[in-house]
């Protein structure tokens, strides 16, 4: 039995804590509410995950704030000192908000902060992490590592594949290999993500690691590794291919675009390209690996692109990209369902949620977020374009094709900003738990009711999980 609280449910006194032998933390990077309501309203039916229950969280970095009457009566406050990925990310991982830029590292960067996947591996479990941008991105970076700078990507890909974050390099060979508080053990045992080199240069994977990673595919302990092939439009099914393998108990993958991040998926379900999986082949293909591990396990899936999207104030990328986001949860909704396996709902503990909002997206230019979008569709999608003068975009009815909204012309919908806000992000949770994912809700907003920090889900996770405690 179940005391009901308000929409949440606790355990009676003396009733055993349920506990998740499997758990997965879906994150939408950049996904606030406007953006899930966006894809809603282009796909004409409800998110996947739209009646789990359900609450709010906080996101703001260590030097933030959300004031709640602030948030509603000034309209400049939420993108005021916005959090970034990495401090939201190492504060959900972590449980301690940190400075912007920091991976799991104390606000001035001396304490190495002690991260949910650690605290798992600790108890015997698999652990993985997979993402649409670089694997060794902020997000995904929270998850696998530990540095003073999120821009440090090969020391925090490093420290991810092989526990070393200068195992392929010292900051003599690179800059990028700088920032490191030591080894990460035990070692992961799935990461799937952008950032191949031969499609992008940048500071987050180099050439050396994806030879190191060629080089020793398949031996005994080491990473089973596929990666993108110019010409192959294969992808998703060779990675499920070499994951459904009994022999393969690790898998890393490499793929990408140009930009480091996988090509678009549009709204339509054009631009993407088959060179690179889908991110439900890439949860899928993570799940039969890391199924292997009888204690169970846990997983990091990020939609990445959302919040890359977001920034551009595209709205077909960004419909697109939480579509295939989304399909991703129904894919492990699928899979939990799936008799075969040994999971059940009331071992399994999924949660979807944003690390903050992108865009400050809302119907209109200066008007508040508790206001509906107007129609998304193929029509109004082709109708947003820049707004003169500004860096912003829009969807619009430009009647005079002046680039500007005059008044009496219809606004379906308007970033609001290039950046991040620190609005409030759903929290949606399924399965074992789910119903209390709400409590202890630590302040209540007038508009989306009670919310709790993000420091909150290293707690309600750490709580869920099965397997022995570390100590």
């Amino acid at each position: 039995m179940f005391l009901f609280i308000g929409r949440h449910f606790l355990p009676r006194a003396g009733q055993p804590r349920p506990q998740a032998k499997f758990v997965i933390v879906m994150i939408g990077d950049g996904m606030g509410a406007k953006h899930v309501e966006a894809a809603e309203q282009y796909r004409q039916a409800p998110a996947p995950y739209a009646a789990w229950p359900r609450t709010w969280q906080a996101t703001y970095p260590a030097d933030g704030s959300y004031d709640s009457v602030r948030a509603w009566s000034d309209f400049t406050y939420l993108t005021q000192g916005p959090t970034d990925s990495a401090a939201a990310a190492t504060a959900m991982f972590t449980g301690v908000k940190t400075a912007n830029g920091r991976i799991s590292v104390s606000v001035d960067g001396r304490e190495r902060l002690f991260s949910i996947s650690e605290e798992a591996r600790g108890r015997g479990l698999a652990a993985g992490a997979l993402t649409t941008v670089e694997i060794s991105d902020a997000t995904p970076g929270a998850w696998i590592a530990h540095n003073d700078h999120r821009g440090n990507g090969y020391a925090i890909a490093d420290e991810g594949f092989w526990g070393d974050p200068e195992a392929t390099g010292t900051i003599k060979d690179s800059l990028s290999y700088g920032g490191g508080h030591g080894p990460t053990r035990p070692p992961f045992d799935v990461l799937i993500g952008g950032g191949h080199p031969d499609w992008y240069e940048g500071n987050m994977i180099n050439r050396a690691i994806r030879d190191k990673l060629s080089r020793e595919s398949g031996r005994p302990g080491a990473f089973h590794f596929v990666e993108r092939r110019a010409g192959r439009k294969d992808a998703g099914r060779r990675l499920r291919d070499l994951a459904r393998r009994q022999s393969v108990t690790r898998l890393a993958g490499l793929f990408g675009g140009n930009a480091g991040n996988f090509e678009y998926r549009l709204a339509d379900g054009s631009g993407r390209n088959p060179e690179n999986p889908t991110l439900a082949a890439m949860t899928l293909a993570a799940l039969d690996v890391l199924d292997r591990n009888p204690a169970g396990f846990i997983l990091l899936v990020e939609g990445g692109s959302i919040d890359l999207a977001s920034h551009d104030g595209n709205m077909d990328r960004m419909v697109g990209e939480v579509i295939d986001f989304n399909q991703a949860v129904q894919a492990v909704e699928g899979w939990v369902d799936d008799p075969v396996k040994g999971c059940r709902w009331d071992n399994t503990l999924i949660i979807v949620t944003a690390d903050h909002e992108c865009g400050f997206l809302t119907a209109g230019p200066g008007v508040f977020p508790d206001r509906p979008l107007g129609p998304v569709e193929a029509r109004t999608l082709a109708l947003e374009r820049p707004v003169t003068g500004t860096e912003l975009r829009a969807s619009w009815e430009d009647q005079n094709r002046d680039g500007k909204i005059d008044p009496g012309e219809k606004v379906y919908w308007f970033w609001n900003s290039t950046g991040h806000s620190n609005s409030l992000v759903p929290l949606y949770a399924r399965g074992a738990g789910a119903e209390s994912i709400g409590l202890p809700a630590s302040g209540r907003d007038p508009v989306r009711g009670a919310y709790i920090q993000n420091t909150d889900v290293f707690r309600i996770v750490k709580n869920m999980l099965a397997g022995a405690a570390r100590h």
